[in-house]
């Protein structure tokens, strides 16, 4: 049985640099320079995977000034070697359906780049793959741009590059101005694409995607996965895990709350490395839940055209007085006294 190991972003990296000097977007004294780099960033380690993250902003960068646009990402993607991606490649190419195929990229796509995530979800009609970065300064805007064109595009191509089906997604939106050369975005994702959308994805009809399927070794298959859960354990955290699992019950939170399992599968982590994680960091995902709901009814609280019903049904209670009860233990007061003495928030943030 062969021994797998997990690759990082430090191979991606080292896998966009050859696809650049492929294409002549760098000289071949720049090659050498970005490879003596990451040379140096593999001995770090852990290190190097934090650092790999901004050599890949810093090459993205690089690329999309040189073509002209993020459009670049869908041109590197139509030669991209997916043996270079390590586990998750494998894992790619030993998946028997597309559809698997997605979900291993959902989950384990973190391996290679934490600063961006897929979400994998499902219709009766649609399969659809969304992808979210983590927010970038100025500097990196048009870096994360190519990102998620590059993301996507590995994505759409899927169908072809693995299963030999000409295949292309129902439609593709992006969360950026449509670039000025559409051509290289046609030719990887199709007709039906919008740009400045509310969020980046592909969407597949999955009536062309059911007959598309390949013989694979369970065995091999099973060992790839196991290596990619080690694998993600050892990735490096490169912000606050507390933060970010905040920053998801905060967007979810509309009359439920997000499942543990959810939060972790969004940060691309195992339920088991996110709580290890958590406790590194002096909290849980319970304690989380709870600040995440204390701060919102703080903040809705000093709107008073939301009712206290409206506002316990936000946070996820069933009854107004599990809302009542929890207000007392955060506030020392209930939600009514809260508003009738106008402390829901200071004045200066109204």
């Amino acid at each position: 049985m062969r021994t797998f190991e997990a690759k990082t972003s430090i191979d991606l990296f080292d896998l966009l640099i050859d696809l650049a000097r492929q294409h002549d977007l760098i000289s071949k004294l720049e090659a050498a320079g970005f490879r003596k780099a990451s040379a140096v960033l593999k001995k770090g380690h852990s290190a190097g995977s934090h650092m790999g993250e901004e050599a890949v902003l810093e090459l993205g960068t690089l690329l999309t000034d040189r073509w002209g646009g993020p459009e670049v990402g869908a041109v590197l993607a139509l030669k991209t070697d997916l043996t270079r991606l390590g586990i998750l490649g494998e894992l790619i190419l030993q998946s028997e359906t597309p559809q698997a195929v997605f979900y291993q990229m959902a989950r384990f796509n973190r391996l290679l780049n934490q600063r961006s995530a897929f979400e994998l979800t499902t219709t009766p009609y649609r399969l659809t793959m969304t992808h979210t970065h983590a927010r970038v300064g100025p500097r990196f805007s048009r870096a994360a741009q190519f990102g998620a064109i590059w993301a996507l595009a590995n994505v759409a191509l899927i169908p072809e590059h693995v299963f030999g089906a000409a295949v292309r997604p129902a439609s593709a939106h992006f969360d950026f101005a449509a670039p000025a050369h559409l051509e290289p975005i046609h030719k990887v994702f199709g007709s039906s694409i919008l740009f400045e959308q509310p969020a980046a994805a592909v969407s597949f009809d999955r009536a062309r995607l059911k007959d598309i399927r390949k013989d694979t070794s369970l065995p091999v298959w099973k060992a790839l996965e196991d290596a990619a859960e080690r694998g993600l354990d050892d990735v490096p955290a490169l912000d606050s895990v507390a933060g970010r699992v905040r920053h998801h019950l905060g967007e979810h939170m509309a009359g439920s709350i997000a499942s543990e399992s959810s939060v972790a599968a969004r940060l691309g982590m195992s339920v088991r490395t996110m709580q290890r994680r958590l406790s590194d960091e002096g909290t849980s995902f319970r304690q989380e839940v709870d600040a995440v709901r204390s701060e919102t009814a703080r903040r809705l609280l000093g709107d008073r055209r939301i009712s206290l019903s409206e506002i316990a049904f936000r946070l996820g209670y069933g009854e107004l007085s599990a809302f009542n009860h929890a207000a007392l233990r955060w506030f020392g007061q209930s939600p009514g006294s809260l508003r009738r003495e106008k402390k829901a928030v200071p004045e200066n943030e109204r």
